[in-house]
């Protein structure tokens, strides 16, 4: 939060039991709250790639990031930025962060949804969508099969 300005605080902050938690959608033409990765500077950028890598656990952070690396390579290949791109997510926070107090923070954008739920030393972390387009890609190691993510991230690497 300290690393947003005045304008974009109001519109990542909601009360902890406000509706947003449920307006989430897969779909990558829904209308998003918060503010999104396609406006944060590299301090911005950062500080929200860390509140989210806090949150999951290393496999878990890897495989938001190759979802949303997917996200931009899908935008090259349908040559389409207006709704794909590795940087049409949105953050939001329910709540203040506190060691006592209920929060907690959304990551919203298409293929990738993580509601993430904290009060004291307990975690929720519901529902959660983590998937992947194209389901499927040929490569010169042979073929990969719908949800191997980890062989569409090779073939991306590669193509870089």
């Amino acid at each position: 939060m300290r690393t947003l300005d005045a304008q974009q605080q109001r519109r990542v902050a909601f009360a902890v039991d406000d509706l947003e938690w449920r307006r989430w959608a897969n779909i990558h033409i829904s209308t998003r709250q918060g503010v999104g990765f396609l406006e944060f500077n590299q301090v911005q950028t950062k500080a929200a790639f860390d509140l989210i890598a806090a949150g999951l656990s290393a496999r878990g952070f890897q495989t938001a990031r190759d979802i949303m690396r997917l996200e931009g390579h899908l935008s090259d290949l349908m040559n389409n930025t207006e709704e794909y791109s590795e940087k049409r997510y949105w953050i939001t926070l329910m709540g203040e962060p506190s060691t006592t107090e209920p929060w907690g923070w959304q990551l919203d954008g298409h293929h990738l949804i993580v509601n993430f739920f904290v009060l004291d030393d307990q975690v929720v972390m519901t529902p959660v969508f983590m998937g992947s387009e194209p389901p499927q890609a040929t490569i010169t190691m042979g073929s990969c099969f719908p949800a191997m993510l980890w062989c569409l991230m090779q073939a991306y690497r590669s193509a870089r």
